[in-house]
């Protein structure tokens, strides 16, 4: 596989946004089955404090590519969610999130109906980079879920996938979630004709348009890959100027990141209210309400998931799509051919 030259990659962005008609939701009726065994998918489920089943106010919170919930929150909202009075909890999918995506929203699926169940509340979500793709797919494909979950605070997801994933594929580095990243993967395209591309439960994306990992992010328009239909969409440098510089991990862990956060955490509508940060809060460092030593591990959390992601498993072939999705995916092709 070839390298894709920016200006195609974004030639195919565009054509993942415009080239189909959106179909519409699969019904409520319509939810697939779970291919995890449910006490794998329970190990995969850890709270602050105490049993997932057992939360009065829990908070799911779902990592990115080559890191653990733990790794990825540590530093950064399982501290500040606990400081706005919810009881984290996280999923992480093994290993590392570099596993077969549609698996990894598996374990999304499970976590939301056990919080769920023992908390007898909507469950409020954050997630950060492939974790927002992760859980529109869940949302998009797993209708009993839509019901059960409060808000979504995404913090810069790749709901299109990135033309940066082509490099690491081209090099043989390539985990299979890695493969689904690609802009304009069967995955990818299957999530758009499910009609997965816009809201489905009140949602906030925020990213970065000098993201080093997820582009293109630059437009502020459905072109951008955390850009989602209908959504709170806030780019950075549409409020703090072109000069502000943020990457993939100051996006999740930033002062202006926890101002919108918070916001999206605590509105009435489930999604960040422009009027509660503006430009005064365009700082890129970590959040003012964590320790020095979290703020410190949180300028490493990049340096964490690239270790993870070079010591992983690599394939050389994008995942075959589950039975459910792959109508939606006719004409494209994954490890086992072209999709019938």
């Amino acid at each position: 596989m070839k390298t894709i030259p920016f200006v195609s990659a974004l030639i195919v962005v565009l054509s993942v946004v415009t080239a189909t008609p959106l179909l519409s939701l699969p019904r409520p009726s319509s939810d697939p089955p779970i291919t995890t065994p449910k006490s794998v998918l329970d190990r995969g489920l850890e709270c602050q404090t105490g049993s997932p089943s057992r939360q009065t106010r829990p908070i799911l919170l779902v990592p990115g590519t080559g890191v653990t919930g733990q790794q990825s929150f540590a530093s950064n909202w399982i501290p500040l969610s606990t400081l706005l009075g919810y009881s984290p909890c996280w999923i992480s999918p093994p290993p590392f999130m570099l596993n077969d995506s549609q698996i990894n929203s598996e374990y999304i699926v499970n976590a939301v109906h056990t919080l769920y169940s023992g908390s007898g509340g909507k469950v409020p979500v954050v997630t950060w980079s492939q974790g927002g793709l992760a859980v529109q797919w869940a949302l998009t494909f797993f209708p009993s879920i839509r019901g059960k979950v409060d808000r979504l605070m995404a913090f810069a997801p790749d709901y299109k996938g990135t033309v940066e994933a082509g490099l690491l594929s081209t090099f043989g580095l390539a985990a299979e979630s890695v493969w689904q990243q690609q802009a304009g993967s069967a995955f990818l395209t299957a999530l758009k004709n499910a009609g997965g591309l816009t809201r489905i439960v009140p949602t906030t994306n925020l990213y970065s348009s000098v993201d080093e990992i997820v582009q293109p992010q630059f437009t502020n328009s459905p072109v951008d890959s955390s850009y989602l239909d209908n959504s709170m969409n806030v780019q950075m440098q549409q409020i703090c100027g072109g000069g502000f510089i943020v990457d993939h991990a100051g996006s999740l862990t930033s002062q202006f990141s926890w101002m919108v956060g918070r916001s999206a955490l605590g509105s009435k509508t489930g999604e960040a209210v422009s009027g509660e940060f503006g430009k005064q809060d365009c700082n890129a460092t970590a959040a003012e309400p964590l320790s020095a030593q979290q703020k410190s591990d949180a300028g490493g959390l990049l340096l964490v998931a690239a270790g993870n992601l070079l010591g992983g498993p690599k394939v050389k072939c994008e995942p075959d799509l589950m039975e459910y999705a792959r109508k939606y995916a006719t004409g494209m092709k994954t490890c086992s051919g072209v999709i019938m």
